[in-house]
């Protein structure tokens, strides 16, 4: 068959009874012009060869330009006329006259060139596009059932450099879409400024159902997201129709491939019929929307119908490469969603932590004291300034370095601390600094020191007062925005880190004994906050008791009221040499041990031995009558028992160091 002087499609007869052509969507070979009757002329087979037949039409049939009046013979490369389509009878394709590039290549079968009218509409199946990948327009998944297309040029005129042009602009407008829909439309756009089809739709998977590892797609499984039609004078519907489930499932299945079907009028496999039961369709695109790993996420269905040209190798190749480029954008939509998701989730994670965390670094009490620390920390936070942090051991020094860093415009980033007295010299220096591999004997691996690790936030140093005077220099230096070296390493490290340094001894002294350097005292000493011990924060006892109890409560499951008012008088006559940390063990193991509903003074557990000497006792005949020393190694030796023989801690205690403890015992063992 030839349409306006070039060849459309070819349709092989053998081994068929008759054939009708008419405009007639029930017609073996549909001609859509409104010239044709419906059923205008019939071809069948006779012993004498095939004749043709006019069927009454309103305007006739010719055989080689005669108008015939009965069934007439047809000869090889004879020429039949209907309503302004030409068609060429022949025993062998390569007998067609007509251009040069219409006849198929040299070797190419009969059945390889043409196809029995049950499937002679789909004359182009493809996997690739030769727009993005380099493959010929015909390459080796191509079946060209087609003679003479014109592959320079799409139906609506575009030269191949101005479709790679268009195909360039689409994956940038698909970059901004915002989700599925909208690229859907977009890729749509494309589609309309380029190929002149009636009517188009675009299908997609659910996105929001998991995708199985192996799953048969089925076409009740895409989802019509998109439709797009053109208006014509005389087109009558321009409803878009569904394409036909049979052409849909053999397209999206593993091996499935594009394909491109012209002069479909009779064929329901290929396309759905209007309310009267006839197909306007004429031709027809029908493309898989796989994406580079070859998972399928749509399919593609341009039709046109007698008032379009049909559409063409190029329109085919087109759509499948406009495809794949839609294909891209959605799974990169979709992993952006799953992101965006995500990172929801972990705001939300994020905003529940940091109230938890601001729970935790809460400063619970009323005192006066209380107070003038929250008053520091709120002054304090926003600045820079170094803090130094002075208070007994157990009285919540790392929890104000906690609220200061949180108050701080560094909240967002890392808090680390870290303990100087627990480590020994060398050992303090490498988890500061840091360390090359094999600076020393077990450094097996590089490691960052606490300052890089604290960069963008804050270092809280603890037990400050415990540092090696040789690590003192170098930590004075960095104090002072000088870069630093890895243990073992040369290459120069500058960091951003605020430093809250801590310590329950009195550094002023220290500086004044030697053991202390007077100008990295003074450089930390530029903010002091003096956290009291709870001895001295009166009530505060019972409300921190309170506080405690409801933390526990709701990290145990458990349902505790209340304290009685002897267990709170307990609390308050009870002297603290632990500080807050002391009372916080003594609630939770209170309630631990607590069946009830309230806290009792026997659930307290306060040893009378750690309670400090009692007012009476003070006051006998026989404490007075001791002498410094002797009262001195009582005191000692009740605090001793009071830490459980740990002499740093008793060290700390006593506001000693722990080298003149072991002096002052091996003077009361002699």
């Amino acid at each position: 068959m030839q349409t306006a002087g070039r060849w459309t499609d070819v349709f092989r007869l053998a081994g068929q009874g008759e054939i009708t052509i008419g405009r007639s969507s029930k017609s073996d070979i549909t001609v859509r012009s409104e010239k044709a009757s419906r059923m205008h002329t019939r071809l069948f087979p006779s012993p004498q060869g095939w004749l043709i037949e006019d069927l009454s039409s309103r305007n006739g049939t010719l055989v080689n330009g005669n108008a015939i009046s009965e069934p007439t013979p047809l000869n090889d490369r004879d020429r039949i006329q209907v309503a302004g389509f030409s068609l060429q009878f022949v025993l062998q394709i390569n007998h067609a006259d007509g251009p040069v590039d219409a006849i198929p290549a040299a070797g190419t079968s009969d059945d390889q060139a043409t196809m029995g009218l049950d499937g002679a509409s789909i004359t182009d199946r493809i996997r690739q596009s030769g727009y993005l990948h380099d493959v010929d327009a015909t390459g080796q998944d191509a079946i060209t059932a087609t003679a003479g297309t014109d592959r320079q040029a799409t139906s609506q005129g575009f030269q191949t450099s101005d479709l790679t042009s268009q195909l360039l602009r689409l994956a940038f407008d698909l970059a901004a879409s915002q989700g599925p829909h909208d690229a859907v439309e977009r890729m749509l756009d494309c589609l309309q400024d380029c190929i002149h089809y009636h009517a188009a739709g675009v299908y997609l998977i659910d996105f929001t159902v998991p995708e199985p590892q192996h799953r048969t797609l089925t076409p009740d499984a895409l989802q019509l997201v998109a439709t797009r039609q053109r208006s014509h004078a005389d087109a009558g519907s321009s409803t878009y129709r569904r394409a036909a489930p049979q052409a849909m499932t053999s397209v999206i299945g593993p091996d499935g491939q594009a394909i491109l079907a012209r002069n479909i009028g009779g064929d329901q496999t290929l396309a759905t019929a209007n309310t009267q039961g006839e197909i306007e369709a004429t031709s027809m695109i029908l493309a898989p929307v796989r994406d580079r790993e070859g998972h399928l996420l749509g399919v593609q269905h341009l039709f046109t119908n007698v008032n379009d040209p049909p559409l063409t190798t190029q329109d085919l190749e087109f759509v499948l490469a406009a495809g794949e480029i839609l294909a891209e954008s959605l799974r990169n939509l979709q992993t952006r969603g799953k992101l965006d998701r995500s990172l929801q989730k972990s705001k939300k994670q994020l905003l529940a932590l940091r109230k938890q965390l601001s729970e935790k670094v809460q400063i619970v009490g009323n005192s006066a004291s209380v107070k003038d620390i929250i008053e520091k920390v709120t002054l304090v936070g926003p600045t820079n300034a170094t803090v130094l942090v002075r208070g007994e051991s157990g009285v919540g020094k790392e929890l104000v370095a906690s609220a200061i860093h949180h108050a701080s415009k560094r909240a967002n980033g890392p808090l680390v601390c870290m303990n100087c007295a627990a480590l020994s010299p060398s050992l303090l220096e490498s988890e500061l600094f840091g360390h090359e591999k094999g600076a020393f004997t077990g450094a097996t691996d590089r490691k960052p020191g606490k300052f890089e690790a604290a960069d963008g936030g804050t270092l809280m140093l603890d037990e400050i007062g415990e540092m090696d005077p040789e690590i003192q220099a170098k930590f004075l230096r960095v104090l002072e925005g000088h870069p630093f070296e890895r243990v073992g390493g040369q290459a120069s490290i500058k960091v951003d880190v605020r430093v809250v340094a801590a310590t329950n001894r009195d550094l002023q002294q220290m500086v004044s004994e030697g053991s202390f350097r007077q100008d990295l005292f003074y450089r930390l000493h530029v903010v002091e906050v003096l956290v009291p011990p709870l001895r001295q924060r009166g009530a505060d006892v019972v409300v921190l008791a309170h506080h405690f109890l409801q933390q526990f409560n709701a990290q145990m499951g458990r349902r505790i009221e209340s304290i009685s008012s002897e267990a709170e008088k307990m609390l308050l006559d009870y002297r603290w040499p632990g500080n807050i940390r002391e009372l916080r063990n003594v609630i939770e193991r209170a309630v631990v041990l607590n069946s009830g509903t309230r806290i009792e003074a026997k659930h307290l557990m306060l040893t009378p031995a750690a309670q400090g000497p009692q007012p009476d006792a003070e006051l006998s005949t026989s404490n007075i009558e001791l002498s410094l020393s002797e009262l001195e190694q009582q005191h000692i030796q009740r605090v001793l028992r009071h830490t459980d023989g740990n002499k740093s801690r008793a060290a700390n205690i006593l506001g000693i160091e722990r080298s003149t403890l072991d002096r002052k015992l091996k003077k009361f063992a002699k």
